[in-house]
Parts: structure tokens; C-alpha cells; sequence
């Protein structure tokens, strides 16, 4: 598992196998009573390594995906931050493409026993 700030709002948490790391950013801020503080996720990240890779050296990805979020904070900024929070901490080395988006999730549904209660 990795953590680390991003900036002074935003902080990136995942979880890591050999070939991928996925997780999210969320947007943190100090609670209103001064102790703790109120975490938002407002992009899922995901990185790894193509194996198809015709004219481009073999290197690794990493795309972000920002919801349509008054916190989500700038895209391209925190892609950056993220990747050069990914190099140092040696999850990942150069070269990488970074690429942002936005997305959010339209609906879902569970199939299967998902919930303890059903």
C-alpha cells in the first residue's frame, strides 16, 4: 500500500501489485473542530505497464480519471504530482505517459450476495 500528500489539499492512497498500481486522490481538509479532517475522493488512478507498445519504447502509464467535482482540483496538475510522487517513491520510473480525464459513474448494481444485509 502507498500514501502520500500531493499538495496541501490533495493526497493519493493505493495499493500495489508487480505489474500495476491503482488507487485514489482525494481532496482532504481539516475538520471543523480542529481535530482529524474530512477526506474526499474525487479520482481513481490507475498505472501500469502496456504490452503492446508499437513505436514507442516500453514504459510505463499512468491515466487518471477526475469526477465533475467542485473538489476535484486541477486535472493535469495533480496527473504531474501523482506521477512524480509514483517516481519517487520507486513505484514507477521514466519514461511515463500521463493522461487526465473526466468521467463519473452513471448508475450500478450489485449481482450477486453483495450487501450483509441482503
Amino acid at each position: 500500500m502507498h500514501r502520500f500528500d500531493l499538495n496541501a489539499k490533495f493526497s493519493a492512497i493505493g495499493s500495489e501489485t508487480s505489474e500495476t498500481r491503482i488507487g485514489e486522490i482525494h481532496h482532504v481538509r481539516g475538520s471543523w473542530g480542529g481535530s482529524g479532517s474530512v477526506s474526499t475522493p474525487n479520482a481513481k488512478y490507475f498505472v501500469w505497464r502496456p504490452e503492446y507498445i508499437e513505436g514507442a519504447a516500453p514504459h510505463w502509464r499512468i491515466d487518471c480519471y477526475f469526477k465533475k467535482h467542485k473538489l476535484a482540483g486541477d486535472p493535469k496538475a495533480l496527473s504531474r504530482l501523482l506521477s512524480n510522487n509514483m517516481q519517487n517513491a520507486g513505484l514507477c520510473d521514466t519514461p511515463i505517459w500521463v493522461s487526465w480525464h473526466r468521467s463519473d459513474e452513471i448508475s450500478g448494481e450489485s449481482i450477486g450476495t453483495l450487501f450483509t444485509d441482503d
